[in-house]
């Protein structure tokens, strides 16, 4: 009895299979479609510029020793000892402006910067078909030539 039941019920229903149909319609129109695409790229210059020597403090100590014993040997005794002292702090003072005399030199230096580039690039077209009497818009990587007549296929449904 079931299976007469299942029978009945399967040949009552209506099956529909979707079946592809093609046809052929008319391009009407080709729009390019760009997309705009950013790309960041440094920017490289090379610039002069001034920079002041390093400060170093070996002449400071060559030029105090070398006050120091210069000094010594003027004066008798204990004038010995504070002319050498005297000496000492001239000589220092002395060879730190000979060494560090505030100069500066000139470097080239390479600055970047980054910049951002963008450009249009082809995505793709738009054709605007027309199909039994209607226009539609279609994308497409293909080009064609307006009057082309291309294959479509056709979509049937139910209202």
């Amino acid at each position: 009895m079931k299976k007469i039941i299942a029978l009945l019920l399967l040949s009552s229903v209506n099956i529909a299979f979707a079946e592809d149909i093609f046809d052929v319609a008319k391009v009407v129109r080709m729009t390019p479609r760009y997309q705009t695409v950013s790309t960041p790229s440094n920017q490289c210059q090379t610039v002069s510029e001034v920079v002041p020597k390093e400060k170093s403090i070996a002449g400071s100590i060559i030029g105090g020793v070398a006050g120091g014993i210069i000094g010594s040997q003027i004066g008798k005794g204990s004038g010995r000892v504070a002319a050498g002292a005297v000496g000492a702090g001239v000589g220092a003072i002395v060879g730190d402006r000979v060494q560090n005399d505030g100069s500066s030199e000139v470097r080239n230096v390479q600055q970047c910067t980054q910049v951002k580039t963008s450009q249009q690039v082809l995505e793709g077209y738009v054709a605007t078909l027309r199909y039994n009497g209607h226009e539609t818009d279609v994308f497409t990587n293909n080009q064609y030539n307006v009057g082309d007549r291309v294959r479509v296929r056709v979509g049937v449904s139910l209202d």
